[in-house]
C-alpha cells in the first residue's frame, strides 16, 4: 500500500508546545476560531459557577503551556521551575497564613488527565442514582475535569473537552 503521510499535520511557526503530548488544533478560518472559544469561555464560565457559585478569580493558562499525567512520569524533562512558572508564581497568603485561592485554568482533550466529574442534581432528588443535568435542564454527561493542589487548595483546573463537541460547534456555524 502507497498512502501519503499528510493525514496529520503539525505545528510550525513560534508555536512552542511545553508537551509532546498535547495536539495542536487548527481551524479554517477566524470566524470558526472566535465560536468555538466563545463557546470554551461559556462552558468554562459555567463550570467555575457550578463549584464556585460566590465567584472566583480565574485566569487561563495558555494552551502551549498546558502539561499532561505523562510529563509527569519523567521528572528528568519536566523541571520544577515550570510548576513556578505557570502556576505558583503569584500565589500569595492571606494575613491568617493561608494560601488564597488564584486559580488558573485550561482546558484539554486528554480524558486521564480529569478523572472528577461534574454535573447538576436537581435539589430535591432523594434517590441512589442521580439523574444528571446540564445547567438547561437538558440530561447531558458531566464535565469532567481534573485538578493541581497545594495543600488540598486547588490551584489548576484541567477542563476537559472531545474533539467531537468542538467539531459541533464548528458545524453550527456552516448550518446556521
Amino acid at each position: 500500500m502507497n498512502f501519503k503521510q499528510t493525514i496529520i499535520g503539525t505545528c510550525s511557526g513560534d508555536a512552542k508546545f511545553e508537551s509532546a503530548c498535547v495536539p495542536f488544533i487548527s481551524f479554517a478560518n477566524d470566524e470558526q476560531k472566535k465560536t468555538i472559544e466563545n463557546y470554551i469561555f461559556m462552558q468554562v464560565d459555567e463550570f467555575f459557577q457550578k463549584i464556585y457559585p460566590a465567584g472566583i478569580i480565574r485566569t487561563q493558562l495558555s494552551y502551549s503551556k498546558l502539561i499532561t499525567e505523562e510529563d509527569f512520569k519523567d521528572f528528568n524533562k519536566l523541571k520544577i521551575s515550570y510548576f513556578y512558572d505557570n502556576l505558583f508564581h503569584d500565589l500569595e497568603r492571606g494575613s491568617d497564613g493561608k494560601l488564597e485561592l488564584k486559580i488558573k485554568w485550561s482546558i484539554t482533550f486528554d480524558e486521564r488527565c480529569t478523572p472528577i466529574k461534574l454535573a447538576n442534581i436537581p435539589p430535591n432528588y432523594r434517590g441512589y442514582e442521580p439523574k444528571l443535568s446540564s445547567k438547561d435542564g437538558k440530561n447531558c454527561l458531566p464535565r469532567k475535569y481534573g485538578i493541581i493542589e497545594i495543600n488540598r487548595i486547588p490551584v489548576f483546573y484541567y477542563i476537559y473537552f472531545t474533539l467531537k463537541e468542538i467539531l459541533d460547534v464548528a458545524k453550527q456555524i456552516h448550518t446556521s
